[in-house]
Order: structure tokens, then sequence, then C-alpha cells
């Protein structure tokens, strides 16, 4: 089992915008803008917990397009690092922007390239009111691949996208996660396996944007 962490608009890219568009039919299929709370709850008896689907979502051009309106904006995001329990903040230079996050670019995720290695799954989250897509590996994944798991919350409400989370392999003794809270802000924490099994976070990485 991974590590768990608790813890807007998309750019007019034509693949984006379709996948957005196919999401957002889906929540048309369930939820009639009459009543959102309540027709949210009856469709949650009509949504399968656990269906697999022969596309994702884009995620690496969302958070590419999410890069660049941040760039448009002109404001430098500001970083705050806290390594036990001390942390420190600095403004990012845009053009250090991307390289911030280049660990979660890789590999890329599109609508087909990692299918065979991954199932998605997706259900209403009442609790987080998100209707979630979730994937996992299918088999025991290659060496080489180092994405573990991914998220993706959709807001049931308007169909736009509300957060991305993301595990990542970093080395043989500690993972990644990424979460991404959709044109406010990114977290990323460093997990490392200590001995006897136990975690602990080595590392934690605030980019806020949305001031």
């Amino acid at each position: 089992m991974y590590p768990i962490f608790n813890c807007n608009h998309i750019t007019a890219n034509f693949e984006v915008m379709n996948r957005i568009i196919f999401y957002g039919i889906c929540m048309v299929g369930f939820f009639s803008c009459t009543n959102k709370k309540h027709n949210a709850e009856a469709a949650i008896n009509d949504v399968p917990s656990q269906e697999t689907s022969t596309k994702f979502f884009p995620v690496t051009n969302f958070i590419k397009g999410q890069i660049l309106e941040i760039k448009k904006n002109g404001a430098n995001p500001l970083k705050i690092t806290t390594v036990k329990q001390h942390s420190d903040s600095a403004w990012i230079k845009m053009e250090d922007l991307q390289t911030e996050l280049s660990a979660f670019l890789q590999p890329v995720i599109d609508t087909g390239n990692l299918t065979a290695m991954f199932s998605e799954k997706k259900f209403l989250d009442q609790t987080l009111d998100a209707y979630t897509f979730t994937y996992d590996p299918i088999n025991i994944l290659p060496d080489s691949m180092q994405l573990l798991h991914w998220d993706v919350y959709v807001n049931p409400a308007d169909g736009k996208i509300k957060r991305i989370y993301m595990v990542k392999k970093a080395d043989s003794a500690s993972v990644q996660q990424l979460t991404w809270q959709a044109g406010k802000w990114g977290k990323i924490v460093t997990l490392k396996n200590t001995a006897g099994g136990n975690t602990t976070v080595a590392k934690e990485q605030m980019i806020i944007w949305n001031f």
C-alpha cells in the first residue's frame, strides 16, 4: 500500500480540452443541473465502484498547461521547503518552474500510452465531493517504471479538474508524492523507508502561486 498524504482553467490545448469535454459528458450523464446535491447522492448508486477504461486523462498535459498559466499570470511562485521541521522559503524563477516539477512530467501520462500497465477505476467520492479516477498497476511494474500510482479528482458540478495526486519511486528506499491543487498550489513530499519498515517524511516542498 502506498503512503498516503492528506493534504483553473486549462490552457487552449486541443487534446486536453477534448479530455475535459469527455469527462464533462460523463458528469452530465450522472448529474442534473436542477439539484446538484440531490442528484449527486442519487447517482452514487448508479456508478460502479470499479470500472476500467481504455483511455486515460492526459495528466502531463494538464500540469504543463497549469505551468503555462502560472507564467502568463506573471507572479513568481513561492516555494517553502521543510526538512526536519525547519522551513525555508524562496521565490521560484519562471524559467525554473518546469524543472522544479520535472520528476512528475515523466513518464508522459496521456490518453493511451500507459493502458497496458495501469488500470483505471472511477467512483463518486462524496467525502471529497469529487468524481475520482484512480490508476494502479495491473501487474508488477518493470524496474524502469518509476510511476506507481495516480488519481484525478473531478468536480461533479462543472466537470473541471480539482486535484491531481501522483506517487513515484525516487530511489530504492524512497518515494515522492505530488498533490496538485488546480489553480492554487502544488506539494511534493519525499518519504523514506527506515529500519523496521517504518516510513518517515524526509522533505516537503510547497509551491504556491495563488495568494
